[in-house]
């Protein structure tokens, strides 16, 4: 009883309202429309109704008054608060509350990142270059498959993992800084310290998955990767998978804002087959590891950069646009004393800058991106699905 053209892309839980709202003549265009923005109107009321902003900013408020914060705890609740606010007219406040979080959370980054490149990853991976090591640790002699989904916040995270079967281990751990998947998703599936040289593509990327089992004694026949096409035939002799999803990194570089995203992301979650991979998975009886590269951000524009700025730059082939790497020192060097009202937005290190504000190199009011440090990029989701037969 609606406009075909205007439902065809819907996320699922719409046209299941559209469908119990049986019509008995067809509706045009404009009328279909307008029964989708009462429904979207009526979802956002509903999810307002669930969200309490003065016990999210005590909440928050508390874990950030303790000496030893606990990140992961503060990273559910900041996540819980950004799906839930999103669309409504307290998002912005919601986000106020995440950046003055970000500033104690970039003092943590000064004190303790680089100790968590050398941490042994006995009992967790504490940064996305030790999840291998974790595994190899702890479940040398099992079917292991570990499942990237590039670009995956841990409020995309939220939505996705209701929908999972069995039980879950989740852990919150680190990107890469900067946190670029040149750089970050480099770091997982090597299992070390990522090199600045190394080109980003499918092919290379196996090369590191397989070079890392094969030096822990596993033989070729038994190790498998995929990109974004995952073939699931012929597993038995395969004891170590590695599979990347990166169509939502791309859905999210094509949004203006979390809203975009989400609506993306609960798309994303409809069409692709994730679910149904995890579940063949388990019932061929491997363990299933979850993570991502980076999370994202809702950036402001401070400005694109100039000609002269530009020049040297790109040198990691990202496409982020709050990371620039120059291929000189002098280059960054100049850049800063150039603009030196970024001070306290940026850190400069290695020939690279990147925003740890929500801050970004571009001329747009808001975009989605991501590159930088800023808590919604590096604090991702590490999780354990288990068979709960």
């Amino acid at each position: 009883g609606y406009h075909t053209g205007t439902i065809l892309n819907l996320e699922l839980k719409i046209l299941d309202q559209l469908f119990n709202k049986k019509q008995f003549v067809t509706l045009g265009k404009k009328e279909t429309l307008l029964e989708i923005e009462k429904i979207e109107a009526t979802s956002k009321d509903i999810l307002l109704l669930q969200f309490d902003l003065e016990d999210f900013v005590n909440s928050l408020e508390i874990q950030l008054k303790y000496e030893s914060i606990n990140w992961g705890v503060v990273s559910r609740i900041i996540s819980n608060a950004i799906l839930k606010s999103i669309g409504t007219n307290i998002f912005d406040e919601v986000i106020q509350h995440v950046n003055k979080a970000n500033e104690l959370f970039q003092i943590n980054l000064v004190h303790n990142y680089k100790q968590l490149k050398n941490t042994r990853a006995v009992k967790k991976p504490q940064i996305v270059s030790k999840i291998l090591e974790y595994i190899d640790f702890n479940f040398k002699d099992e079917k292991i498959a570990v499942i990237v989904i590039d670009g995956l916040a841990f409020w995309q995270y939220e939505l996705l993992k209701s929908k999972f079967p069995g039980l879950k281990n989740e852990e919150v751990i680190y990107s890469w800084i900067p946190s670029i998947t040149q750089l970050s998703r480099q770091a997982i599936f090597k299992g070390g310290v990522p090199d600045s040289e190394y080109k980003q593509n499918p092919k290379n990327e196996e090369k590191l998955w397989k070079l890392f089992w094969k030096e822990k004694g596993i033989d070729d026949y038994q190790i498998r990767y995929a990109h974004e096409s995952v073939d699931l035939s012929n597993l038995n002799s395969v004891t170590k998978f590695g599979i990347v999803f990166t169509e939502l990194d791309e859905k999210m570089h094509s949004s203006t804002d979390y809203n975009d995203l989400l609506k993306l992301t609960e798309n994303w979650i409809v069409r692709n087959n994730i679910l149904v991979i995890v579940q063949e998975l388990l019932e061929k009886d491997f363990k299933v590891f979850l993570t991502t590269d980076h999370g994202n951000i809702e950036a402001k524009g401070w400005r694109g950069l100039s000609g002269r700025e530009k020049m040297g730059t790109n040198k990691s082939g990202s496409r982020s646009e709050r990371h620039i790497e120059y291929s000189d020192q002098w280059l960054a060097d100049e850049f800063m004393q150039n603009n030196t009202d970024l001070n306290s937005s940026v850190v400069n290190e290695d020939h690279a800058i990147y925003f740890k504000s929500d801050l970004s190199f571009s001329n747009k009011e808001k975009l989605v991106t991501h590159g930088g440090a800023h808590i919604l990029e590096v604090l991702i989701p590490f999780v354990e699905i288990k068979n709960d037969k």
